[in-house]
């Protein structure tokens, strides 16, 4: 006998059954009776239905029996689609709808009427929450399978279609049998339902079915992967031409999200700005899918836009992770474990991934909780029902065991190899070689970092796992898992000092780096790839002079330092004098793509140091990166099809690197490792290797946090910077600077041209020191043996040479005090421009930024008396401070003056401070003033490393003028010349040196007045002393270029 209750359940069916025959199916009627019952969606619901309605159909007259069909048939297919009640329950019902309808129907009797109901049988369990998934699946796909029996392409080619999307969406999520002939099928089925729907005649089903075969192409486990994904994109993009915001709100989003997942995991193009168009594409899904009026499709889209923060390259790690986080938690408050177990085991997984990666806080707090939200989504990921997902969080754990210090550390990297040996088993190269190839690489990581077992053995098992990996990342197929495994592994064989296979991989990693960087099309991405690629050529470079191929370590080097630099001195002063003889209009072609371009990277520099530059590139800006790209690309090879131009912008040769070379003075690339440091030593007639093993990169990191530790406290303890400053430069003579000055002067060489890579630029090295009481200060510097100077690579120098050899040094540009605040300023101007008949000064106020920039395109000598000052987070606003603002980088880049009247400038003398500094976050790239004055076109640049006194600056740059100008030293001669002169002279050889131009009036060596405030100021000091012996006043200054 049934309850009161039941009995208000059977009402109500009876009720909406009734209202949906007599409103002929108008959704909005019926929604609305809905939602004033949802509480009567409930179990007692589903517990009579199966009885009500087969008593209803059973009892029916014949008249009102398809009354009765169809209106069971509508209630089954619209309960599925309310976002009210409970969904699994909601599912259930229409489950049992269509399987109570199908008890009077049959194929024999009613065979269309039959097949619809199968048809839409299987929707409601390829959509269902309870029971095993792919159970689930399997019958959903039986159930199409029947509904094709009917309709057939040739008699129901409509339904025909319909039905085959709909069995692809199942092949695609059934798990039984092979994975990788699944979804061969299910796309075959879209595409066979794309003959049928086509865009002319059936707009929408096209969209939907170009909608669901792009989401299995994303899937595809066969085939190229990049090529899949570039398929799955087209075919997201295809739908959006229906699918519309204003036509289409809902469908529109939920294709916008599809494509902004694949558009996370795309590998062809540029790796940031896909990433960004992902979240942007997220984003647009959620302006429609709100937690109230979509509350399933809102979580899955914060699922998804996490995702994209936690891969997300541009902006701070650890404000994109901590994004990633509270997006998970937000899909979170929707994905229960009750209501969506699948869903909400998939965020838990999501979650701990992002928490493992989070460093903000306690990162080992961090790691437990997402041990523990792991261990939570295997509740449901089971490897019964869910073997890839299980096998995916099996893997993810792993690597979260791995790194967790907490409790036994021993027990914890046992239990991650028992996790991905586990997983191994359901992931198999053949049937996931994706997830294998993972769990591989994670696997390889745990016996790296093994404590128990034999330690040799458990390598042996790293590298073999390692190169397992790699069977799968291909540098072409997954250039940045390529990267990254290899590079892992190529550090293994160099800890081990198996430096022949270190570098066999080294060569591996590069070239999926080379994919990676090719692929930029941003100037911010580039950035990006250069910095994951971090210290990789460095190392290949130390490992390849280990096995004695010093050619390559050279070529390692020089292809990845200052590349930014490099490329646009190529492509910007590319020798084409013959092409615009022979092919003319080929000639104007590059010229004109050369132009858009160096306008279009001086918005992206633009961009860059906005407050937008974070946010999406637009469209129109991404479309014109691309169309010049392309058109770059065409005109190349076009121009290496002519006679004596087939090597056109190719990466850099040897001979390269020799032609830069200077008479007698070597090119020297110095590299820091881990394992210790290298100098190769190029020549015209060889490349020498200095093995320096005392250098490591873990010493050169303590020197430069204790230089940088008192230089960020130089203004209250001046004392502590001074003697940090004799430390660390005395520090840098035994393990780099004695070795290398020894094999010099062995050598019969008395100057050099360095290239320090990485941090090694940061300091003064041509200042190290060791004692020598012989000497007037006691010590002996490097640049006492050996004239120094600095170069970002050799390809800057070959660029830096052309225009010394073609400007002239006979006018000069001075910019003076435009602060008004130094005292000194005045008399140092006066100084430079008494060597230089021809001179403009822009003095104070005058010295606008717009000014400045129009008086350089006249001048061969530009000097800078102002203050200056070094971003090392975000080098491109680093710069000198004109009366209106500041002249930064990023200004200095957007200049191309060997196009002005003098065809470049010969030497620009930055005095200012911290000028020299380059930026860290990329360090080998050298971002700073000097190699920025370089590419605009600059031969030699004279910068400072720190703030140096107004005074001894002006001492400084007034001999040097004197000594380059009077005594025709080379300006980077007479910098050092100088240098020694201000350190090793007394007070008195000071002031009798400049007491002489005192009545000089007409003598152009030093203006009289010059002379006067320089005696006067040193007139104070005690005679016999060195009052700017200490190299605070005089190592800062460094020469860069030519």
């Amino acid at each position: 006998m049934k309850t009161h209750f039941h009995d208000e359940s059977i009402q109500f069916l009876l009720a909406v059954l009734q209202l949906i025959g007599n409103s002929q199916y108008d959704f909005r009627t019926i929604q609305l009776f809905l939602e004033a019952n949802q509480t009567k969606l409930d179990e007692k619901l589903l517990e009579v239905f199966p009885n009500v309605v087969n008593h209803l159909l059973i009892t029916a007259r014949e008249q009102e029996l398809f009354f009765i069909i169809t209106a069971v048939s509508r209630f089954g297919n619209l309960i599925r689609r309310v976002h009210l009640g409970m969904p699994w329950l909601n599912i259930e019902l229409a489950i049992a709808a269509h399987q109570e309808i199908l008890k009077i129907l049959t194929y024999e009797t009613f065979p269309e009427q039959w097949a619809m109901t199968q048809s839409n049988l299987g929707n409601a369990l390829s959509e269902r929450i309870k029971g095993d998934p792919r159970d689930n699946q399997e019958k959903a796909i039986q159930a199409y399978q029947q509904a094709l029996r009917v309709f057939t392409y040739q008699a129901f080619p409509e339904l025909w279609a319909t039905v085959q999307d709909h069995l692809a969406s199942a092949l695609k999520q059934d798990f039984q049998g092979n994975c990788a002939d699944n979804l061969e099928q299910a796309i075959a089925s879209y595409r066979a339902a794309l003959k049928v729907r086509t865009y002319e005649r059936y707009p929408e089903e096209w969209a939907m079915t170009q909608h669901n075969l792009g989401t299995a192409l994303s899937e595809r486990i066969r085939g190229d992967r990049a090529d899949n994904l570039e398929q799955a994109i087209a075919s997201y993009r295809a739908a959006l031409k229906v699918r519309t915001y204003e036509r289409y709100p809902e469908e529109w989003a939920m294709t916008q999200h599809n494509l902004g997942t694949v558009l996370s995991e795309r590998i062809r193009g540029d790796r940031a700005d896909n990433l960004e168009q992902a979240i942007a594409s997220f984003n647009l899904a959620l302006s429609i899918f709100t937690k109230e009026c979509f509350p399933r499709d809102w979580a899955m889209a914060q699922n998804s836009l996490g995702t994209g923060f936690s891969q997300r390259i541009q902006g701070k790690r650890s404000d994109n992770l901590e994004k990633a986080i509270i997006a998970y938690q937000l899909a979170l408050e929707i994905y229960t474990q009750e209501h969506f177990p699948q869903n909400w085991a998939m965020t838990q997984h999501n979650l701990a991934n992002a928490l493992v990666e989070w460093v903000n806080g306690d990162d080992q707090e961090n790691i437990k909780r997402a041990i523990d939200a792991y261990q939570q989504s295997l509740k449901i990921r089971t490897q019964e029902q869910f073997p890839q997902q299980w096998v995916n969080t099996q893997t993810s754990l792993a690597k979260a065991l791995c790194r967790f210090f907490q409790g036994d550390r021993a027990e914890n990297i046992e239990a991650a190899i028992t996790c991905c040996q586990n997983a191994l088993q359901v992931a198999t190269f053949e049937a996931f070689p994706l997830d294998w190839a993972g769990c591989q690489n994670n696997l390889a990581n745990a016996y790296r970092d093994r404590i128990r077992g034999n330690s040799a053995t458990n390598i042996c098992q790293a590298i073999q796992a390692y190169r397992n990996a790699l069977l799968v990342y291909f540098p072409r197929t997954f250039p940045n898992e390529c990267r990254g495994t290899a590079c892992t592994l190529g550090n293994l064989y160099f800890d081990q000092q198996n430096f022949s296979e270190a570098a066999d991989v080294y060569q591996v990693a590069l070239e999926a780096a080379e994919i990676l960087y090719q692929s930029c099309l941003l100037l911010s991405s580039k950035v990006s790839e250069l910095t994951d690629t971090d210290d990789l050529p460095r190392r290949a470079a130390y490992t390849y002079a280990k096995i004695c191929d010093l050619e390559t370590a050279v070529l390692k080097l020089e292809r990845n330092r200052a590349r930014s630099l490099s490329e646009t001195l190529e492509r910007d002063r590319a020798n084409l004098t013959q092409l615009q003889q022979v092919v003319p209009h080929l000639y104007e072609q590059y010229q004109d793509i050369t132009n858009q371009l160096r306008n279009l990277e001086s918005q992206q520099r633009d961009r860059s140091i906005s407050s937008d530059r974070h946010s999406l590139t637009p469209e129109t800006f991404r479309n014109t990166a691309t169309q010049l790209r392309s058109e770059l690309e065409t005109t190349i090879a076009q121009i290496r099809q002519v006679e004596g131009y087939a090597d056109f912008l190719d990466q850099p040769n040897f001979e390269d690197i020799r032609a830069a070379l200077q008479t007698k003075r070597p090119l020297i690339y110095l590299v820091v490792t881990s394992a210790g440091s290298l100098a190769l030593i190029i020549t015209p007639d060889e490349i020498a290797n200095l093995w320096l093993d005392d250098l490591t990169e873990a010493s050169l990191q303590e020197l430069l946090q204790t230089w940088f530790n008192a230089y960020n406290q130089c203004q209250r303890d001046r004392q502590s910077w001074l003697n940090v400053i004799d430390s660390v430069s005395h520090q840098l003579w035994q393990p780099l600077m004695e070795p290398l000055v020894s094999y010099l002067k062995s050598h019969n060489f008395d100057q050099a041209v360095l290239v320090p890579t990485g941090y090694l630029s940061l300091l003064p090295l041509h200042a190290a020191w060791t004692e020598d009481s012989s000497t007037p200060t006691g010590r002996h510097y490097a640049l006492d043996d050996i004239h120094f100077t600095y170069a970002p690579n050799a390809r800057s120098l070959t660029a830096a040479q052309a225009i010394a050899t073609r400007a002239q040094a006979n006018s000069i540009l001075v910019i003076d005090n435009p602060t008004q605040d130094l005292l000194n300023s005045e008399r140092e101007v006066q100084a430079a421009i008494a060597h230089f008949p021809q001179h403009q000064v822009l003095r104070h106020g005058e010295a606008e930024i717009a000014s400045v920039r129009e008086a350089l395109q006249h001048c061969n000598i530009l000097h800078l008396s102002c203050h200056g000052t070094a971003n090392l987070q975000e080098p491109l606003t680093s710069g000198l401070l004109m009366s209106d603002g500041l002249l930064t980088l990023k200004d200095i880049l957007d200049l191309n003056l060997t196009e002005s009247a003098t065809g470049g400038i010969r030497l620009a003398i930055l005095s200012a401070c911290e000028t020299g500094l380059s930026g860290i976050e990329n360090a080998d790239e050298a971002i700073s003033l000097p190699t920025g004055l370089l590419q605009a076109g600059v031969a030699g640049v004279i910068a400072s490393l720190w703030a140096v006194s107004d005074l001894s600056t002006m001492l400084l740059i007034t001999k040097f003028y004197d000594l380059w100008r009077e005594q025709n030293l080379l300006p980077d001669q007479a910098l050092r010349q100088a240098q020694i002169w201000l350190r090793d002279t007394t007070n008195e050889e000071k002031i009798a040196e400049f007491k002489a131009f005192i009545p000089a009036i007409t003598n152009t060596r030093m203006s009289p007045a010059t002379a006067q405030q320089l005696y006067d100021e040193l007139a104070w000091e005690a005679k016999n002393e060195r009052s700017f012996a200490h190299p605070f006043h005089w190592a800062a200054f460094n020469y860069t270029g030519i």
